[in-house]
């Protein structure tokens, strides 16, 4: 995975492992994370970005929030 240099390929690339049921898709997330990060501050936009993973730009938002990639937490409801 390291070996693809450009970071949509490594993103889209670990995206698709993740749902090919992978032995360790927690770091596949991670890997995704911080390619999504390095395409961003390369200044590659995010729309094009969740086309090419065929997700919403909304979900490239919450892949790249915090600084362990994980599920977004479920509401909480009284």
């Amino acid at each position: 995975m390291a070996s693809i240099e450009d970071s949509v390929d490594r993103a889209a690339h670990a995206n698709d492992l993740i749902w090919r049921n992978h032995p360790r898709p927690s770091q596949l997330r991670q890997l995704r994370a911080d390619a999504l990060r390095a395409a961003l501050s390369e200044g590659k936009d995010a729309t094009e970005i969740a086309s090419r993973l065929g997700v919403r730009a909304d979900d490239i938002a919450w892949m790249t929030s915090s600084e362990t990639a994980s599920w977004p937490a479920p509401p909480i409801t009284p």
